[in-house]
């Protein structure tokens, strides 16, 4: 009988497996898809248990515990069981509970299974929190129910007497839960179940008003005031929507794990219906659904959860008074002293945001729940005010907590009133691995980096001019607009930053900005991405790139607000995308362009001097004894050199030369200063060297972000490769830089088997779906140089790339001077400066052919694309 029960149970599981996915492509919803999955496995094992218990069926209570006991099963989820056994089981029963679950073993189904006597049971609920969750959701499937009686009786005391420690123990659980998931609903690869907007969060609110309040469902918390009818109804749509995609999920992917990567995303858009759009691809349109659901569970947890922490912590004692305009303060807590506050006086939707901005004020769950239920009466006479326009700026205009105040108008639905076209970007998603949140998520961490920037970070030489400049704006609110603007247009038909521009600029005449602030705000928004463009793509150490991009920027106060918003919007696109790399070029930038801004350009007249003081600081640090031979060999060096390297990195440039063994040698140069590492090889120039070091660099698992060649009177080159670790850092192990430096001499004198063999270790690499998705683009860029042919490749990144095109180069007879190289999650640009081996840059001809060439290795082979 035991084969015959197995062979059916496998089979049962194999057409239960086949029903969910046809019920999931006919459209069924997701409290649908859980319902069933959860009455056929609970009929399953109603069936197994009567076939094998045997003995145990008369004293044993089979339990569904946690999520399949509170009946929402995915199809891939564990089973999660409780066998609760009499006081004094016999063998014969234990040895039934053990033929049953060595059934569901060899069934291949995941069994979370606890085997206990009532007692045992409460002393393991009594010791661990996730335990009493658990159990707290149990409902019998069979047996008698005896055992299953007394322990719910025990947990009902149990519960009374811990209400508290409970709650308490869940809140804790949850901040680090959402913490260690990316403290969001807006990651752009969310976890339908663990993220911040998923299912967890309300289960999470649900436990905590069980144990806090009785209540047997998230329905009944409506009767206790504790959320709206409204609310209930997006909670439950959302719930219903997250569960159709956490099911689609496990069966289009054949396993368990709730993270909606990319790849997953594109497949459940088609198989729930999405279509492609003119405008917006089927992915987006899914995606922005998911988001609106996913930020309503955010919002209506975050207010009950407040709600406990208020519960827990009861300001009793706390004085109460009245601020005027029907706002209370009770402590630091601003609260509303009717519920009709915002009829009466609609404006109060933005003047209570402007009141929480005093002191250390915090607004309270419910005013913020009345904030979300009235933000209806935003309309478009109320957007026309002259009042509510000034109240507006005035939140932007003070000098506390406005990162906090644009975060609750967002979270309460007023920014996206208020502003019309910020509405059309919430929940937007970018397809790409470089956007790390949805348009809106990004757009207001943004204005909290600006207002973050105001601040120095200690130790940090790039920070700390930005916060130099940021002290000296007079009118901060005017970055704050243009952050609010700059991506406001993605999504939407033309050049975002060219339509953004418009909106940017009707929205500023609305609120009434002098025709100088309102030009200063248009410009930042449709020169956003100039600063980070430039300094990332060109060759800095060139007169005329630092000359065309002041002739764009115009003045001063237009190059401090666009440094500020170009940091804040680097540092507010995702985890580890702003590193001190960047930093340092954006710095470099800047301070060439204030130069040339300011009238002290230091090129022409001023080089030799500027050189002068260049050195004469760098043999200030060397020791006496080397002082007059680091004098001699600087001046082989091109003046570009001398001045592109600080004294603190020129002194290892000049010592390198003086130590370079038969004319070669290396130095591996961390300065965490600017939070990089550089490696300087010096040796005879030949063909195809810059080539075959870039492909050493590769194999020794480093990443150049950046490269500079420069010729030396006696016929050597000096190539500098600025690198990270694979963490994204400077090179700290001194494990990787000694392998690094033994691949790198094997490199110099261009042997074919060394090249073979450095070539065949390079990295290999998966594609996947966005990599297919990036087109290769290869062009030549006038503004980067003007001493030498600056040509751009943009395609998928992959390990080993830059490698592969730099051997192309060499094979097409071009010499490398330089290379800047920035990551976009999965697509990266290569820019690289190329020369005749005279020093002359390419002719149209020769450009031409290098394109072919570099479009051809920048392709993804066909058979991997």
């Amino acid at each position: 009988m035991s084969d015959a029960v197995l062979q059916q149970g496998r089979e049962r599981l194999s057409r239960l497996e086949s029903e969910m996915l046809a019920m999931f492509r006919q459209g069924k919803g997701g409290a649908v898809l859980m319902r069933h999955m959860c009455r056929a496995v609970d009929a399953l094992l109603k069936k197994l248990w009567r076939q094998c218990a045997g003995e145990a069926s008369r004293g044993v209570d089979l339990l569904a515990v946690g999520g399949y006991g509170r009946g929402e099963l995915a199809p891939l989820s564990d089973w999660d069981l409780w066998l609760l056994l009499p006081d004094d089981p016999s063998v014969a029963v234990k040895e039934d509970i053990q033929r049953f679950l060595y059934l569901l073993w060899d069934m291949k189904v995941k069994v979370g299974h606890a085997t206990r006597t009532v007692d045992e049971a409460m002393d393991a609920i009594e010791a661990d929190w996730d335990t009493a969750t658990a159990v707290s959701e149990a409902r019998l499937l069979a047996g008698r129910g005896a055992c299953f009686d007394r322990l719910q009786q025990r947990c009902e005391r149990f519960f009374r007497r811990q209400r508290k420690a409970f709650v308490k123990a869940k809140l804790a659980e949850f901040d680090v839960r959402r913490e260690k998931m990316g403290g969001t609903a807006f990651l752009m690869e969310p976890d339908i179940k663990a993220g911040k907007g998923g299912l967890r969060d309300i289960q999470a609110v649900y436990w905590m008003a069980k144990v806090w309040y009785g209540v047997p469902n998230i329905a009944a918390l409506v009767e206790n005031d504790l959320l709206s009818g409204k609310e209930y109804r997006q909670l439950n749509r959302a719930q219903r929507f997250l569960w159709r995609c956490r099911a689609g999920l496990h069966l289009l992917s054949d396993h368990p794990g709730d993270r909606l990567d990319f790849e997953m995303q594109a497949q459940l858009a088609v198989e729930m219906g999405y279509r492609n759009m003119p405008s917006q691809p089927a992915v987006e349109r899914f995606m922005k659904h998911y988001f609106r659901h996913a930020g309503r569970v955010a919002r209506v947890s975050d207010l009950l959860v407040m709600h406990f922490r208020e519960e827990l912590h009861p300001r009793r004692f706390v004085r109460h008074r009245s601020i005027g305009d029907g706002f209370v303060l009770e402590g630091k807590w601003l609260d509303l002293e009717h519920p009709d506050v915002f009829i009466e006086d609609p404006m109060r939707l933005l003047r209570v945001f402007h009141a929480g901005q005093q002191a250390h004020r915090r607004l309270s769950s419910g005013a913020l729940r009345q904030i979300r239920e009235h933000a209806y009466l935003i309309d478009r006479r109320f957007r026309a005010s002259r009042e509510a326009n000034g109240i507006f700026l005035s939140i932007l205009r003070d000098s506390r907590n406005v990162g906090k105040a644009i975060r609750e108008m967002n979270d309460t639905g007023v920014l996206g009133r208020f502003i019309p076209d910020f509405g059309r970007v919430e929940g937007l998603g970018q397809f790409n691995r470089y956007h790390a949140y949805t348009v809106d998520e990004h757009t207001v961490r943004a204005v909290r980096e600006a207002r973050r920037l105001h601040w120095d970070e200690p130790g940090n030489e790039q920070l700390r001019l930005v916060s130099e400049v940021s002290q000296k704006i007079k009118r901060p609110e005017l970055l704050y607009l243009a952050l609010l603007f700059h991506d406001i247009a993605k999504g939407r038909q033309g050049d975002h930053s060219e339509v953004g521009e418009g909106l940017a600029r009707r929205f500023c005449r609305r609120l009434g900005l002098s025709q100088d602030a309102t030009a200063l705000v248009s410009w930042l928004v449709r020169q956003h991405l100039l600063m980070a463009y430039v300094s990332q793509r060109s060759d800095l150490s060139d007169p005329e790139v630092v000359r065309g991009f002041v002739r764009k920027v115009v003045d001063k106060e237009y190059l401090d607000y666009l440094l500020l918003l170009t940091v804040a919007d680097i540092r507010a696109v995702g985890p580890n995308v702003w590193n001190d790399w960047k930093g340092a070029l954006l710095c470099d930038l800047y301070y060439a362009s204030e130069r040339v801004l300011m009238g002290r350009e230091f090129y022409g007249e001023g080089l030799k001097e500027r050189v002068q003081i260049r050195l004469k600081s760098t043999r200030a640090l060397a020791d006496r004894s080397e002082r007059s031979r680091l004098s001699t060999l600087f001046r082989q060096l091109p003046n570009r050199c001398v001045l592109y390297f600080p004294p603190r990195q020129l002194i290892h440039v000049g010592r390198l030369m003086a130590e370079a063994k038969g004319g070669a040698g290396m130095h591996v140069m961390t300065d965490e200063m600017r939070g990089e590492s550089a490696i300087l090889v010096l040796c005879r120039d030949r063909k195809g060297l810059f080539a075959d070091l870039t492909t050493a660099i590769a194999c020794g698992l480093a990443s150049v972000v950046a490269a500079q060649a420069y010729a030396l009177d006696d016929g050597r080159v000096l190539d500098v490769f600025y690198v990270h670790a694979p963490d994204g850092g400077p090179m700290h192990v001194q494990a990787d830089i000694e392998r690094l430096q033994e691949r790198i001499y094997e490199a110099i004198p261009g042997d074919e088997a060394v090249r073979v063999r450095h070539r065949t270790g390079l990295p290999r690499f998966k594609v996947h779906m966005l990599m297919r998705r990036v087109p290769v683009r290869v062009r030549k860029l006038d503004f980067a140089s003007s001493r030498q042919t600056a040509i751009e490749v943009a395609a998928a990144d992959r390990p080993g790339l830059l490698a592969e095109l730099a051997q192309a180069i060499a094979g097409e007879g071009f010499d490398i001077r330089g290379a800047n190289v920035s990551t976009f999650g999965e697509r990266v640009v290569d820019v690289f400066f190329l020369a005749h081996r005279d020093g002359t840059p390419l002719d149209d001809a020769d450009v031409e052919r290098m394109q072919a060439c570099l479009s051809r290795v920048a392709t993804l082979p066909e058979e991997v694309a």
